[in-house]
C-alpha cells in the first residue's frame, strides 16, 4: 500500500478534470487569515477510476494569500454547496494536480472578518492533493486475506461425487459442493469499508463436458436422466481414470462510506477430484429350482 501525507499549498486551476466522487457532509470553514488550518470534520474518501485508487480529502491546508482580515472557506465542488452550509449528498470531483497526481477539487471562498454577516465571495477553484492514497489492489488483497483466514468453505471448496466409489460407463456421475451464497464482510484496513460478493460455479469434466451451478445431492426417485437440469452431472462412455475440477469465481464490489460501490477483481478458487469409471458387466446367476 502506498500512503503519503504532506502539507498542501493551494494552487488555483482554471480548469480541472472532473470525475465521480463522494457524498459529503462537513463544516467547510477552515480558518481566518493566512497560515495553516486543520479540520477534524472527516470530509471523506474520493475514488478515481482512472487511477484505480481511493484518496482521502485533505484535512489540513496552507493559506498564503489574504491576511488577518479575511476568513477562508473551502467547499467541495458540488452543485449547491456553500460555505458554512450542511452539504447534501453530491458527486465531488477528482482532479489532476500540476505534478500529475490525483487530488480533490474545492471551491475557495473568502469574506471580511467584520462585519460578521459579510457575504462570501468565490475566489477560485483549487485542486488539493489528497492526504492519503489507497490503491484498489491493496483493498482487494485485504479482502482476500480475510476470506482465506476466516471462510474455509470459500477459500477451500470441497467436491462430493455420487456414486462415491467411482462411476459406471453410460450411467450419470453426480457432483456437488457447499453453496456459500452471497457473503458480506467488513474491514478496517487499509481503509474502512464492506464488500459483498456472490459465487458462480463451473465444473470441467475430463470427458470434455462442462457443468454449471453448485449442484445438489441425489434425491431418491428423481433420476438425472429424467431430470437432467436438476443435477450437476455427466456420463462417461469409456472406462478408466476420470476427474472433474470445480472452479468457484466470486464477483463483488467494495463500498467505502460515502462512495458508490466499486467493482473488485474476481476471487477464483478451485478444487479437483479424481475417480475411476468402470464397465458395468452383466453376469448370469443360477436361478432357484
Amino acid at each position: 500500500m502506498t500512503t503519503s501525507r504532506r502539507a498542501i499549498s493551494l494552487v488555483v486551476f482554471a480548469s480541472a478534470i472532473a470525475m465521480p466522487g463522494t457524498a459529503l457532509a462537513a463544516d467547510s470553514t477552515w480558518g481566518t487569515g493566512g497560515g495553516s488550518y486543520t479540520t477534524s470534520s472527516g470530509i471523506g474518501w474520493q475514488y478515481s477510476a482512472e487511477e484505480q485508487a481511493f484518496y482521502r480529502t485533505p484535512t489540513s491546508v496552507a493559506v498564503d494569500a489574504g491576511g488577518p482580515d479575511l476568513q477562508w472557506s473551502f467547499v467541495p465542488a458540488c452543485e449547491g454547496n456553500t460555505p458554512g452550509g450542511a452539504f447534501a449528498a453530491c458527486s465531488a470531483a477528482v482532479c489532476t494536480t500540476a505534478d500529475g497526481e490525483a487530488g480533490v477539487v474545492f471551491w475557495t471562498f473568502s469574506r471580511p472578518v467584520t462585519p460578521a454577516d459579510s457575504d462570501w465571495s468565490l475566489s477560485g477553484q483549487q485542486c488539493m492533493l489528497g492526504e492519503e492514497r489507497v490503491d484498489l489492489a491493496d483493498v482487494e488483497a485485504e479482502i482476500r486475506r480475510i476470506i482465506e483466514d476466516r471462510f474455509r468453505e470459500i477459500a477451500r471448496p470441497t467436491v462430493t461425487l455420487a456414486p462415491p466409489n467411482g462411476g459406471l460407463v453410460n450411467l450419470p456421475v453426480l457432483a456437488w459442493t457447499q453453496d456459500a451464497g452471497e457473503v458480506t464482510l467488513s474491514f478496517e484496513q487499509p481503509l474502512p469499508g464492506t464488500v459483498t460478493a456472490s459465487p458462480s460455479y463451473e465444473w470441467a469434466w475430463s470427458n470434455g463436458s462442462v457443468s454449471y451451478g453448485p449442484g445438489i445431492p441425489y434425491s431418491d426417485g428423481v433420476s438425472p436422466t429424467r431430470a437432467p437440469d436438476r443435477y450437476v452431472h455427466t456420463v462417461f462412455d469409456e472406462d478408466g481414470d476420470a476427474s472433474v475440477e470445480l472452479t468457484v469465481t466470486w464477483s463483488g464490489a467494495v463500498t467505502v462510506p460515502g462512495l458508490p460501490p466499486v467493482d473488485i477483481a474476481p476471487l477464483v478458487y478451485s478444487a479437483p477430484a479424481a475417480f475411476d469409471v468402470r464397465e458395468a458387466r452383466s453376469q448370469l446367476v443360477a436361478g432357484d429350482d
